[in-house]
């Protein structure tokens, strides 16, 4: 019975396993998000692993060389717990699968949506750690929050990665 191992692959080299571990006939799932980051001050979108350095590969214990699959250039191991290889239960690559956008495979990272008033942390850069009210957003993906600094509440304008909404108890 084949059943879903978990791979370790090098820093960056996910495709590359894959595109190798498929080659020698394995069945290879890596799943993938779209996600933007910053690159020299404009918005890209990229495509990059849901679970950075992991794949799965589709092995029949007895039939299949799990050497092959250890030694294949992109991949550092096979996941084990102790001398155990990790079994993925098919279940959990199904829900997977089920769950990516139809039409393209990729999970797409969303981006909270903010409305006026609602309660935000700072996550990231010199305001990092107090909070604030969301005040409004533009086109260009940076927010302005009300933040009590300076003896009173004044606006600031941040990128909108640097917020987060505050958990509501």
């Amino acid at each position: 019975m084949k059943q879903w191992l978990a791979v370790h692959s090098k820093p960056r080299q996910e495709t590359i396993a894959e595109e190798n571990l498929a080659r020698q006939g394995f069945e290879v799932y890596c799943p993938k998000i779209q996600v933007e980051r910053k690159k020299r001050g404009k918005r890209i979108k990229v495509v990059e692993a849901l679970f950075p350095r992991y794949l799965f590969v589709k092995f029949k214990s007895g039939h299949d060389s799990a050497t092959s699959i250890r030694y294949t250039r992109g991949v550092t191991q096979i996941v084990r717990f102790g001398n155990e290889l990790v079994i993925v239960s098919d279940d959990i690559i199904r829900q997977l699968k089920s769950s990516a956008e139809d039409s393209s495979g990729l999970y797409v990272e969303l981006m909270p949506e903010f409305k006026k008033g609602d309660q935000v942390r700072v996550i990231d850069g010199p305001f990092m750690g107090l909070s604030g009210i969301f005040h409004k957003s533009n086109a260009e993906e940076r927010v302005t929050i009300l933040l009590n600094v300076l003896g009173g509440q004044n606006r600031v304008f941040l990128e909108r990665e640097q917020i987060a909404l505050v958990a509501v108890q």
